[in-house]
């Protein structure tokens, strides 16, 4: 080992090693070759993608999908020509061909990026719902949650398809998964603050609204949430102000506006209030409360002919929800006029117009018991309980005073 190599050999080796290193060199210039080759294609590919979105953006559609087709005759790879070019094609009415694209957008993501799979088969939910394929559309938006759970877009999708199917239960599942893993965006909390507002349950709407606004300051649907409890908690200025905000953005919502009415009703500000009723009956003629609210309002400025004639509107436009709402206003004229026989004789055909309306029942229980009709009175403070707990302990202190 201390002597030196023979002369052959020793050339020989430095001859193998200057080899393997021109071979070395020669594999490293041309993976450099090819990676510059691929960072050519991919620009020009991209300099077509950019051209699709900005036409896209412009509305030409047309010009969005030849510029997309072009970038992905360049390199079929990029995956967000695939997907934008699919909601092109969808907005066209290409189904088929739209959902296809948003199925090979979403394989040519790379494996392992999850967001941006998630991003992909979100378009392929999307793509497939439109199109009239909802089992696909499940699949793809359950697909998309697997990849990122944060994916809030996809859980609100899926939970919509799942309640149409008469799958609730799956449907919040799905967005309790998403709000569990803090989903992006505000919409995950929007939904569950309204099936929590639905349920009757104004605290957790109120958690889920204030985190929705948190996340998108802009919700108008989080602050109408936020109003709806603010009414529920009897905070009327506070209603007042989410609402009229929320109403910036949805001027043509007739409930919304009837609901600033009440809010306004309650502070005392009946001329404000009309003019909210009024607003509602501009935009729905046939809204089921705001003739009826207009005309308590009315009454409360002392016009008692206008406020007349907005209950007979309320009587004459049809809706049930609507006749019982003049109806409950009428039998309150007659319980403050201590006419309790048609106070009671009007919240029965209140009762009669919307079963379901806690105000008929009240009204009917107030005038039973001024009546002295203490069972009547007992059924009305029973029903409540569990619809309108508020409402069940006035009448249950009234029949407890007697």
């Amino acid at each position: 080992l201390g002597r030196s190599l023979p002369l052959a050999p020793a050339m020989a080796l430095a001859l193998a090693m200057a080899a393997a290193e021109a071979r070395a060199a020669a594999e490293a210039r041309a993976k450099a070759e090819a990676e510059a080759r691929a960072r050519e294609v991919r620009e020009r590919a991209l300099v077509e993608f950019r051209r699709g979105v900005q036409a896209q953006k412009s509305g030409d559609r047309a010009a969005a999908i030849a510029a997309y087709r072009e970038a992905l005759g360049i390199d079929a790879a990029l995956a967000g020509a695939w997907t934008n070019l699919a909601l092109a094609l969808d907005a066209e009415g290409m189904h088929a061909e739209a959902l296809d694209a948003a199925r090979r957008g979403a394989s040519a993501v790379p494996a392992g990026d999850g967001p941006r799979r998630a991003r992909a088969l979100h378009a392929v939910g999307h793509v497939a719902a439109r199109g009239g394929a909802t089992a696909d559309a499940v699949k793809a938006y359950e697909e998309a949650l697997a990849a990122d759970a944060r994916q809030g877009d996809s859980a609100v999708a899926l939970a919509v398809l799942l309640a149409e199917a008469g799958d609730v239960a799956r449907a919040e599942a799905a967005l309790r998964g998403a709000d569990a893993a803090a989903a992006e965006g505000a919409g995950v909390d929007v939904a569950l603050a309204t099936i929590a507002w639905r349920k009757g349950n104004p605290a957790e709407a109120r958690r889920h609204a204030e985190a929705a606004l948190r996340a998108d300051p802009a919700s108008t649907d989080a602050r109408l949430i936020l109003g709806w409890c603010d009414l529920a908690a009897r905070r009327w200025g506070d209603a007042a102000q989410r609402l009229e905000e929320a109403a910036k953005a949805r001027p043509a919502d007739a409930d919304l506006q009837a609901a600033i009415g009440y809010a306004y009703e309650k502070l005392g500000r009946h001329a404000d209030a009309v003019a909210a009723y009024e607003r509602a009956v501009e935009i729905a003629p046939a809204h089921p409360t705001a003739h009826a609210a207009r005309g308590a309002s009315l009454e409360a400025m002392g016009d008692a002919q206008r406020a007349a004639e907005a209950r007979a509107a309320a009587a004459a436009s049809g809706s049930p929800k609507a006749a019982c709402a003049a109806k409950v206003r009428l039998a309150a004229v007659a319980y403050r006029e201590r006419r309790f026989a048609d106070a009671r004789a009007l919240a029965e055909q209140a009762v009669a117009a919307d079963a379901a309306d806690p105000a008929a029942h009240h009204a009917l229980g107030l005038a039973c018991f001024a009546l002295g009709d203490r069972r009547c009175a007992s059924d009305q403070e029973q029903w409540l309980l569990t619809v309108d707990p508020a409402r069940s302990a006035d009448l249950r202190a009234l029949i407890s005073r007697e």
